[in-house]
């Protein structure tokens, strides 16, 4: 069954329906030979102007009535015929041929339909895979950045010379401000400047400075052990512990009510919620040894400012 399907298509797709075709060619010419004839009887008719046989009539009449003839005949035929069109034995094998014809179109779309319907179904399983994974990349993308802490501002815990990339070995960037024939000096951070993790890569951070201003151009990898979290009060303000400054043999034995001091300035002194941790030092000029007085600058972003006080102050 399956072989003689095949071979009707082959049939059909090679040949075509000449037969099928010709008997509708041969319609429509009997149909104009029936009109031919119908306009040459009432024209020989108004040129007798009486009734006559067939037998009188002119050669142009008998022509039109041979064309009705001739066409019927070759419609006929080609309707007799027309089960070759389709690959079939005899005209009694056409309704068989016919059903095979259906059913193989039949299978044919159910095939497109079922192609375009697994197509579809493929295309939204794809589509949600692709959405699941994307929340998971960023699922991770942001537990990543909860780990590395990026977008947040820290200090550092010691000087460290930044690198160009996340190893030890890497280049280091020049301080060309700074450096001079004698020496070479590199871009770093340290305790005393506020920075930004803006990059990770295993247990290194990529970092710009935020404060000072004036180092904002600094910018490179350094460990992850080097930086270290700012500690803040309920109300926002900055809480400055012994890490963010770096003690001087003048300073070192005041420390603790140093830190007390410096704290309470930054809260209660207008104008003064950011200090240049770098700054802290005992002033040359004021006090006694055995009352001595300390400064440190205030808004150094900026319209500068410089604060006195004593350890007792606190």
């Amino acid at each position: 069954m399956q072989a003689k399907v095949q071979f009707v298509y082959v049939s059909r797709n090679d040949g075509g329906f000449m037969y099928q075709a010709w008997f509708y060619v041969g319609v429509t010419a009997v149909a104009a030979s029936i009109l031919w004839s119908v306009a040459e009887l009432l024209s020989a008719k108004r040129k007798s102007g009486t009734s006559r046989t067939v037998r009188s009539l002119g050669t142009m009449v008998y022509l039109s009535l041979a064309a009705v003839l001739l066409s019927a005949g070759a419609s006929a035929f080609c309707y007799l015929n027309i089960y070759r069109d389709y690959g079939a034995a005899s005209r009694g094998d056409l309704p068989r041929v016919m059903k095979a014809l259906a059913d193989a179109e039949q299978a044919r779309k159910d095939a497109v339909a079922k192609a375009e319907h697994d197509a579809t179904e493929k295309e939204g399983t794809e589509r949600a895979r692709l959405l699941v994974e994307a929340d998971r990349q960023r699922e991770l993308r942001i537990a990543e950045e909860k780990r590395c802490g990026i977008g947040m501002i820290r200090s550092a815990n010691a000087i460290y010379e930044v690198r160009a990339e996340p190893n030890e070995a890497a280049e280091k960037f020049i301080n060309e401000k700074a450096s001079n024939s004698r020496k070479t000096y590199y871009r770093s951070i340290d305790t005393s400047t506020m920075i930004r993790i803006v990059g990770c890569k295993d247990d290194w951070r990529e970092v710009q400075i935020t404060e000072p201003s004036w180092l904002t151009e600094t910018m490179g990898w350094v460990p992850a052990s080097i930086i270290r979290e700012i500690q803040y009060t309920a109300h926002g303000k900055r809480i400055y512990v012994e890490a963010d400054f770096a003690w001087e043999s003048d300073t070192r034995e005041y420390k603790d009510k140093l830190l007390s001091a410096v704290n309470r300035i930054s809260r209660e002194t207008p104008a003064c919620s950011e200090i240049d941790t770098a700054s802290l030092a005992r002033s040359p000029t004021q006090g006694t040894p055995a009352d001595p007085i300390f400064f440190v600058t205030c808004d150094p972003s900026g319209r500068a400012m410089n604060v006195w006080f004593r350890p007792t102050d606190g």
